[in-house]
């Protein structure tokens, strides 16, 4: 019989608490950091910023990949190869892409409040795809959260938002939600943080061949010409080194003492929280009325998708991260 697991420290659970919250603040700081640079005068356009985010990414996500490479590398089936570029495309051209273009045509703070959006299309994506069973909690989680996206993208914003820029958002939550599902089936056969080497590696090169398409191979260059603060702080640092690979890092070495549900929870709120307190102090910007009470539904959407009796246990659980 299999001993039970010896309880946890108390030490090791608020490091991993504070790992969560950490990797939390970066989520929650993408569009920020993203409208930041599109400020006038801007450092990137939204295409200049994915392709240049995926080349920079793309030595970190390798030096990942080789560092936490298994002894014993499982022999690669077609299905798991169809797995690693399904999740590097939803990483690459999917969330890196798609945030970007999305933070270009709304304000942050509906970027932001849309991340309430991602349990419950996880949610619905694993019941579809991995047959996962709906609780009703759940199935109330995603009916209340497309009402309350719906009037938010309905209700005016002080800061620029649209209809464009929120479905925009809306898809990056998507392919989010997606290549959580396809993390999910990965990480069954091959070390966690191996597998965000891999498919961080592909989907950084896929950006990397958007760019020559569009010829936008200078866009890489752009944060040399520019060594200004501003390019420093949320380029360099907040994009590329700590929402890239410090999330990732931070999740995987939380996941090892909670479980998945409280990451999840965590993250998601900590990235709500951080990224509307940012969109206030760096960008100044104010929720209307509307927002606010479409805010309010969609954090409910949050709260019922994260109840304990919607969520899986830990072993089949996804890993809670993002690009």
């Amino acid at each position: 019989m299999t001993p039970p697991p010896a309880p946890m420290s108390a030490k090791a659970s608020l490091s991993a608490v504070l790992a969560v919250l950490v990797s939390a603040a970066f989520f929650g700081l993408n569009a920020i950091g993203s409208k930041a640079l599109y400020a006038s005068p801007p450092v990137f356009d939204p295409v200049s910023l994915f392709v240049a985010r995926g080349l920079w990414s793309l030595p970190l996500f390798v030096l990942l990949a080789l560092f936490t490479r298994p002894r014993a590398v499982p022999r690669l089936s077609g299905r798991d190869a169809a797995l690693f570029l399904l999740c590097g495309a939803a990483y690459g051209p999917g969330t890196n892409a798609l945030s970007a273009l999305g933070a270009g045509s709304t304000s942050a703070s509906h970027a932001v409040l849309l991340l309430s959006l991602f349990p419950p299309l996880a949610s619905l994506l694993a019941s579809v795809l991995l047959r996962e069973r709906l609780s009703p909690s759940r199935i109330a989680g995603i009916a209340v959260g497309v009402g309350g996206a719906a009037m938010l993208t309905l209700s005016r914003s002080a800061a620029g938002s649209s209809l464009i820029g929120d479905a925009l958002i809306t898809a990056f939550l998507f392919t989010w939600a997606l290549l959580t599902v396809g993390i999910r089936l990965l990480d069954k056969v091959y070390p966690p943080l191996f597998v965000v080497g891999v498919f961080g590696t592909i989907g950084s090169l896929l950006l990397g061949a958007i760019g020559a398409a569009m010829g936008r191979l200078d866009a890489p260059l752009i944060p040399l010409s520019r060594p200004e603060l501003r390019t420093v702080l949320w380029f360099d640092l907040e994009l590329v080194l700590f929402l890239s690979l410090g999330g990732q890092l931070l999740q995987g070495f939380a996941l090892r003492s909670l479980n998945v549900a409280t990451v999840v929870a965590l993250t998601s709120y900590g990235s709500i929280f951080a990224g509307l307190i940012a969109s206030i102090l760096v960008l100044g910007e104010r929720l209307t009325g509307g927002e606010i009470v479409a805010g309010l539904f969609l954090l409910v959407a949050l709260a019922l998708t994260l109840l304990p009796a919607g969520l899986q246990p830990r072993r089949n659980a996804s890993r809670a991260s993002s690009g």
